[in-house]
């Protein structure tokens, strides 16, 4: 219970007198006994000033010391009679009494060490009442948050010892958790730093999620504790699913490479709620960033979606009935917050295992066009090799391409630009002139060299094919 100057002046064994009329009702947090004419560099406010007025011998100067205090904002002004002064001051207690500050007359026979030591009592008695309480009120959260119904239990538990609404929300708007369960909150203002105060809720120094609490009427000092336990939970949660991806995207793995069935693909990916007669859609999607693989498994699931980690890409499995376009745009969304170059592809919905791994290769082909969202167009012969995990084309292509790569970085040439436009014009030479703003003849000297260096010639359709599988498998990497 907070210390009140009214606590102190009621107390028997001080004697003190309330000098004059006054308010007595505010917060004390300290004594601070001075003779000092300005005492205002040693005070912070809420404090009890005792004093005899030793240095205040004039009627100015006990005006100016009442008005220094004041100015300070402390609880009251403890005066001692029988030493320096007989009575409290009259210029004193007018201007005290103008400025609305409570003067307390404190007789010769209470020493001000009795006053210090009242105070001092109570407030580490409130201060150690409050640690007991907090502890409490920390073991109530901590038991919620272990009682099996998680972040629910603890949002329920904190609302209701703070007395305000609360929730989670994480970055990508979904509130995770709320209380009460009719609130509203503006999910929009709240990401944008302009709605109710939010902490931020951090996992291996990477924020996830806020922990939102509109204006705590008391124990507000509980909610750094809720956001660490926030993020222990968000941590947990991480860690399973991290599992799980990795379960489910080995599954997947050994589906698509072929080296398990759809009998038995379908009996390891029941558990995840994936079955053989439903109609699936995958989604593809990787992202240019220094963790990139970290990002993708740390990525919050999708509703409605199983996700998995294959190699360097993130897979959802979507459900019957899920929009397929909208699911992508989230996703595409959440890895642009983490990094560039984002790549979402989408395949068919294909009911059966192997309608699963069709889907894939439509989606992973898809994904490798470009950045953005890339919707499934229909899988060609060198689409298939490309998305194909069990045919080496990256490092078939390194070696073909390894010839003209090591010239351009020599004589900082354009052989593989060339080469490019080169096919994409079906060897039109005016066409690359034209793209690449040089002359045919330089056209037609580059192509010799590419020829000469790669030994396959760009007039055979069978040299040709093999240049722009290599090209089109090293622009995966």
């Amino acid at each position: 219970m907070t210390l009140r100057l009214s606590d102190v002046l009621a107390d028997p064994g001080l004697g003190l007198r309330l000098a004059g009329a006054g308010a007595v009702n505010q917060a004390v947090r300290w004594c601070a006994v001075t003779e000092l004419a300005d005492p205002r560099p040693f005070l912070s406010g809420g404090e009890l000033v005792l004093t005899t007025g030793l240095g205040q011998t004039t009627a100015s100067s006990q005006r100016r010391f009442v008005a220094r205090v004041v100015e300070k904002r402390v609880a009251g002004l403890g005066f001692g009679i029988g030493l320096t002064h007989a009575t409290v001051p009259a210029a004193t207690l007018d201007e005290a009494r103008e400025r609305r500050l409570p003067v307390l007359e404190i007789p010769y026979s209470t020493p001000f060490i009795a006053v210090d030591r009242f105070v001092a009592d109570r407030v580490l008695e409130e201060q150690y009442g409050r640690f007991a309480e907090l502890l409490d009120e920390h073991d109530t959260l901590a038991r919620a948050l272990l009682s099996g119904r998680g972040l629910g239990a603890l949002i329920e538990s904190l609302h209701h010892i703070v007395g305000a609404p609360a929730m989670v929300l994480d970055l990508s708007g979904r509130v995770l958790a709320t209380s009460p369960a009719g609130a509203s909150w503006p999910v929009e203002q709240i990401l944008a730093g302009d709605g109710p105060a939010a902490v931020p809720v951090s996992v291996q120094d990477t924020v996830v999620a806020y922990l939102c609490c509109r204006r705590p009427r008391r124990s507000a000092d509980l909610v750094p504790y809720a956001v660490s336990l926030v993020g222990l939970e968000l941590a947990r949660r991480q860690a399973e699913l991290a599992g799980k991806r990795r379960l489910a995207g080995q599954v997947l793995e050994d589906l698509v490479r072929g080296t398990i069935g759809a009998p038995e693909a379908s009996r390891r990916l029941a558990p995840f709620g994936i079955k053989a007669s439903d109609e699936h859609a995958l989604l593809v999607a990787t992202v240019d960033a220094t963790d990139g693989q970290r990002r993708l498994v740390s990525s919050p699931p999708l509703d409605g979606a199983t996700t998995a980690v294959l190699d360097d890409c993130l897979l959802a499995v979507l459900e019957p009935g899920q929009h397929a376009g909208a699911a992508a745009r989230r996703l595409r969304n959440h890895l642009g917050r983490h990094g560039n170059d984002v790549r979402v592809g989408i395949g068919g919905w294909y009911a059966g295992m192997n309608g699963l791994r069709w889907s894939y290769y439509e989606a992973h082909e898809a994904m490798t066009r470009g950045p953005g969202i890339n919707e499934r167009a229909q899988m060609s012969l060198s689409g298939l090799l490309l998305a194909s995990e069990d045919v080496p084309l990256r490092d078939l292509a390194r070696d073909v391409l390894r010839p003209l790569r090591e010239f351009d970085a020599a004589h900082s040439g354009s052989l593989l630009a060339t080469l490019r436009a080169y096919l994409d014009a079906d060897g039109s030479v005016a066409a690359v002139a034209e793209r690449l703003i040089v002359h045919r003849n330089t056209v037609r000297y580059r192509v010799e060299q590419i020829e000469r260096l790669t030994g396959r010639s760009l007039g055979r359709t069978a040299d040709r094919v093999q240049l722009w599988l290599a090209l089109a498998a090293s622009h995966l990497d």
